[in-house]
């Protein structure tokens, strides 16, 4: 009897290799799902990033003044400097929000501006004197723009 294998042999060999198939393909399964995951969580966290960006900028400037603009086509933010000669400026232009430096009455200059992201969406809406909302991909949110 040693050479035959009997058929609780084969089923035991038919098993194993089932087992290590079933074993194999829930770890392709769940690479595949984690790796989804993780990218969607990606795209979330910059995307709110974005929007966190923006917001701290405005609030971080409230001895500043905060209009809403339209540069040239590209509605955005103009935070002006305490002299009134300079302005931070973030806009969307073809896709991507912007940060510039630059003096008051100069037009814009996306080339040489900072990236900050991509969004699909920028809007600034004044709600009232001293409250605007900022609206991107993630979201919207509320600043406090008093002096």
């Amino acid at each position: 009897m040693t050479g035959k294998k009997g058929i609780g042999d084969i089923l035991q060999i038919l098993t194993i290799a089932v087992l290590f198939l079933v074993i194999l393909i829930l770890v392709v399964f769940s690479a595949a799902s984690y790796q989804h995951a993780t990218e969607t969580q990606n795209r979330n966290n910059r995307s709110r990033a974005l929007l966190s960006y923006v917001v701290s900028s405005v609030e971080s400037s409230r001895l500043s003044e905060v209009k809403e603009r339209d540069f040239d086509g590209a509605e955005g933010l103009s935070i002006s400097m305490e002299d009134g000669k300079f302005e931070r400026r973030i806009y969307m232009k073809d896709g991507k929000l912007l940060e510039e430096y630059a003096e008051s009455k100069s037009g814009i200059n996306p080339k040489d501006a900072l990236v900050i992201g991509e969004t699909e969406v920028f809007e600034v809406n004044r709600v009232a004197d001293d409250l605007i909302e900022i609206k991107t991909d993630a979201g919207s949110s509320y600043v406090n723009v008093r002096r």
